[in-house]
Order: C-alpha cells, then structure tokens, then sequence
C-alpha cells in the first residue's frame, strides 16, 4: 500500500498550495514525511551514502542563509520577513525530499534515480490533467480557489483565476506553471526509453503531448519559451547523440501542428470564447500579435511591449553599493521598498547581495553541465535531469523561482536523481 501512494506523496511535495497565501501546506506536509521516514514499521530509515554529501551542502547553506536573513533582517528594521521564511522552508523541504527519497529507497534500491524522475513526470501530469478539469468544469476551478487554494478576494488576478481565463492550478505563479508543465514534453525522451516497453504505453505516453501543450497554453508563453530554449541547449551539446531522432522529431511535430491547428480552427468557429476570452488567446496574441486577440492582450503585453518595458524602467545593479555587496534584505514586493525588476537574479542580487549570486547561480550551472555530462553514462536520463534543471533556471530568469516552494521540490528530486546517476555503475534499462 505504502509504495502505491509514493507518486501521491511526491504531488504534495511538490504541488501542496499555500493556503490563503500564507499557510504553507507543502511545507507541512514535508515536515510530515520526513517524520514518518523514521516511524515506518519494519523499515529503517535509510539513504545512499552518495546522497549525503549534497543533503549536507543544502541544509548548510539553508541555515547560513537563515542567519544571514536575520542579521539583514535587523539591520534594516523590515517588517518583511520574506527571506527568513523562505530559507527556512529550504530547510524543512530537503528534510522533506530526504525523507521521501528514504521511502523510495527501501522499495527500489538500485532504480532510485530513474523511479525518482518518471515519478516527477508523472506529478506534472497529473498537473496538467488538474488545469485541464479546472478550465472545462468552472466549478472544480471555483473550488480549488475558494476551498483548496482559499485566494483572497482582493488579490489583483483573483477575478481573472475565477473567470478561468488564466488558470495556474495549484500554483501561484502562472508563468513558472506554463514552464514547469513544458516538461511534459521535455521529458518524453527519458519516459520512453524507461516506461514505454510495449506498443500500449508508448501509446499512452505519446497522449500526454497534448495535453501538456494544452495546459502550456492555458498557463501563459513561458512552456513555449522555454521548450525552443532547451532544445537549442540540446542541439548545441547533445547534436551528435539527437541528430539521428530528428526527422522523427520533425514528423512528431508536423503532426501535433496538424491536429492542434485543426482543433483550433473548430473552436474557433464555433466555440471563440474558450479561445480569444482565456489565456489561450492571450498566448497566441503575445507570440503573433494578431488583432483577432487583441481583446486578449489586456491580460498581459506583447512580447515587444515587455522588451521595451524592461529596457526603458527596469535595471540591474543597485543603488547603494551596501544593497549591492549585502542587500537589503527583503522580498522586494513589500510596503517598505519596491524594485522595477522581476527576473529572479536581479532580485536576489537586491535582496541578498552579490555573494549570494556568485555563490548560488555557479553551482547551479555546475550542476547543469554535470547533468548535461551525464548524458555519456545514460543518454536518456541525462536529457530528463538537464531539462528539469535547465527549466527552473529558465523560469528563474523571469520570474523569481529557483528557490521558490515548487521549483525546490523539483529540483532536489532532479538532484538527488543526477547524483544517483553519478554513482551507477549498471546502466541497462531495468
């Protein structure tokens, strides 16, 4: 019974909502699993050897820059308390994930790794088929609001959530929804390769395509975005592995175009508010601009509107050289100060200093070219990790997301999977 339930448990991890905007339930639930790792009847809590070294390196520098977050927080006198929150949570969700992947251990020893991301693959589609039901059946959309997410009636995009015209899910940030749904798709290579053994599955699997596409829409351009972008990485260091699969990428993707384009045109015609009125529409004008969705545009700019927004009114560097070296410690989004910046770097290069940059963003692109490396030892969970790592940097350089709740869970799951991997010395496909 417990091992059916472990995808169940790497959802919450993952997608558990911040109820009213301030109860953590993901964190709860973390704090939850961890706890019962240790009190599992007739299993010992035990994890790899291989995975306590980068446990210790992030549970270290979660409690640094917990303390770190304290002496700022003092020194400014905020009354923000976002970043010890945050770090803090950093804590709490590698015990989480620890405890978790304890769980799986005790089941599939030598599978751990690649169990670990077809389950991650799994959680997301299980996503995308919740943003599906949540924009046919606006009464599951009007309970996971009010009942599960609980949003507050006063937020800015609560009508626009309500009327299903741009649906996050369970998740607060549209934007890194659309993203983290595009590896739906990203991660085809290594679902195949692992779980598509017999013509029914990979038929199954081939299914998903749509639908995340479909929740990429509903989410916002950010999945488009960042599929173009990982698969230019991938032709760049990956060409000599994929330039066999591309002819078979090309007709994959003549024919989702075909389909979709016809699925399209049937609504159209027939059905033009579940286009031009929701965030479909809204992602088509931004990419094509075209005026039959313009009514759409009012949910966000075009995608020229947002470059010459970000080149006239927002910056980089701070002020004063003390935000630059130290920062000033708080989410950038309270009472006390506001930056005209949302890309991830340049508010954690406010908000924390620039030791924290070089620190932090290095040894995530350390990471992604070991994931990227990988590849030599098991070609398809290389790709699989390097998509997930490479899409939360992505989303993080729009939004701020590589430590937000969901991008963690994601990414240490990628992580402990990569180090896994690192380890292996059998390679066959179980």
């Amino acid at each position: 019974m417990e091992k059916r339930i472990l995808p169940i448990l790497m959802f919450l991890l993952i997608y558990a909502p911040k109820v009213g905007g301030r109860f953590d339930s993901l964190s709860v639930f973390c704090f939850l699993v961890f706890i019962w790792s240790f009190f599992r009847s007739n299993h010992k809590p035990k994890v790899p050897k291989y995975l306590m070294k980068p446990v210790s390196a992030y549970l270290i520098f979660g409690g640094i820059m917990v303390c770190y977050s304290v002496i700022l927080f003092a020194l400014y006198g905020l009354r923000d308390t976002f970043q010890m929150m945050r770090f803090g949570r950093i804590v709490i969700n590698v015990m989480g994930i620890l405890g978790l992947t304890s769980i799986y251990y005790s089941y599939y020893k030598e599978r751990l790794g690649r169990v670990l991301l077809y389950h991650l693959w799994l959680c997301i589609i299980a996503h995308a088929i919740i943003i599906m039901l949540m924009f046919i059946f606006p009464p599951i959309n009007e309970f996971v609001l009010t009942q599960l997410v609980q949003m507050d009636e006063g937020n800015r995009s609560f009508e626009t959530r309500m009327l299903g015209n741009r649906i996050g899910g369970l998740t607060s940030s549209w934007d890194a929804t659309s993203g983290v749904q595009s590896l739906g798709i990203l991660m085809l290579p290594f679902v195949l390769a692992y779980a598509g053994n017999t013509v029914t599955k990979r038929r199954l699997i081939y299914l998903t395509i749509p639908l995340s596409l479909a929740a990429i829409f509903l989410s916002g351009v950010t999945g488009l975005v960042n599929i173009v972008v990982i698969c230019v990485v991938f032709s760049i260091f990956l060409f000599t592995r994929i330039k066999k699969y591309i002819p078979r990428f090309i007709v994959l993707t003549f024919f989702i175009l075909s389909i979709g384009g016809g699925v399209f045109n049937y609504l159209i015609n027939n059905h033009p508010d579940l286009v031009v009125d929701t965030s479909i529409g809204r992602t088509i004008f931004i990419i094509t601009q075209d005026d039959k969705f313009s009514t759409s545009s009012r949910y966000g700019s075009t995608a020229s509107q947002t470059v010459d927004k970000i080149g006239s009114e927002m910056y980089l560097l701070p002020e004063d050289n003390r935000a630059f070296f130290f920062g000033r410690g708080g989410s950038a989004r309270s009472s006390d100060y506001i930056i005209k910046a949302d890309p991830g770097p340049t508010l954690n290069l406010h908000n924390l200093g620039i030791f924290f940059v070089i620190v932090l963003y290095p040894y995530c692109l350390y990471m992604l070219m070991k994931a990227l490396k990988s590849g030599e030892k098991d070609f398809y969970m290389g790709m699989g990790l390097s998509a997930v790592l490479l899409t939360v940097l992505v989303i993080d350089s729009k939004v701020a997301y590589l430590l937000a709740r969901q991008s963690l869970s994601i990414m240490l799951i990628a992580y402990f999977s990569l180090f896994w991997l690192l380890n292996k010395k059998v390679l066959a496909y179980d």
